[in-house]
């Protein structure tokens, strides 16, 4: 079967492919489309891993034969692409956005920890950089939108954005990485149990982190922050 595809079909796609029809006419899931593979790739990204996912393994949870994604995606790469994208798009609000700087770029950093904790392999996948879709620019956009009333110019302004973005990111990364932390706690001897116990209480913290309460008391430090080192003596 020849690769049809010629790009990144960025947008939600649903029509099928001849290729398509004939599948389904042999008993496979019908309408085949670029979002069902994206969709279900990422369900096994969610389930076993980055690693899980192959064209193979896609098109079996699909029913198809693997050369028939290929008419949809031209290879592994544009379908993590694909992954990454569809989920940056979850980050972005429909407007309007709050008129306050600090309630619009809160609605979504929330958005980012929720997506960031339910998806945590997305954090490898966006280390490769894979091809930047269109909702990375969408929220670049809007995140500029946020803070235009502030009135910086343009290398504060993205100065003040890589903070926050710098903490939702980190902030994710320990929400990701908790369990390691909790068995480096619970492999702890007595008596360094007895030297330090404020290791100890560092498990109860980090599971803390899952519930959003601590991100949330750090993203109110890092919006004081940067309101501070950015808007004191402008107003």
């Amino acid at each position: 079967m020849p690769n049809r595809a010629t790009g990144l079909p960025w947008d939600r796609i649903s029509v099928p492919s001849p290729d398509d029809e004939h599948e389904e006419a042999r008993g496979h899931r019908a309408r085949l489309s670029t979002q069902a593979i994206v969709d279900t790739a990422i369900a096994l990204a969610d389930v076993d891993g980055l690693d899980a996912v192959s064209i193979r393994r896609v098109a079996a949870v699909l029913g198809v034969r693997p050369m028939s994604l290929y008419t949809h995606i031209v290879s592994k790469d544009e379908l993590l692409a694909l992954m990454a994208n569809e989920l940056m798009g979850t980050l972005i609000v429909e407007p309007p956005l709050p008129d306050d700087w600090r309630e619009a770029l809160s609605v979504i950093a929330h958005r980012s920890f929720r997506m960031y904790a339910s998806h945590p392999w997305l954090l490898g996948l966006l280390a490769r950089r894979p091809r930047p879709g269109p909702n990375v620019t969408r929220l670049a956009k809007q995140l500029a939108h946020a803070i235009e009333s502030l009135g910086l110019p343009p290398d504060e302004m993205w100065t003040l954005l890589s903070i926050y973005n710098d903490y939702i990111l980190g902030h994710a990364l320990r929400v990701a990485t908790t369990g390691v932390t909790s068995d480096f706690v619970a492999n702890l001897s007595e008596q360094d149990r007895a030297e330090l116990p404020e290791v100890a209480a560092l498990a109860k913290t980090e599971e803390s982190r899952r519930s959003g309460e601590v991100f949330e008391r750090g993203l109110q430090v890092v919006l004081d922050g940067v309101e501070h080192r950015f808007l004191t003596g402008r107003r």
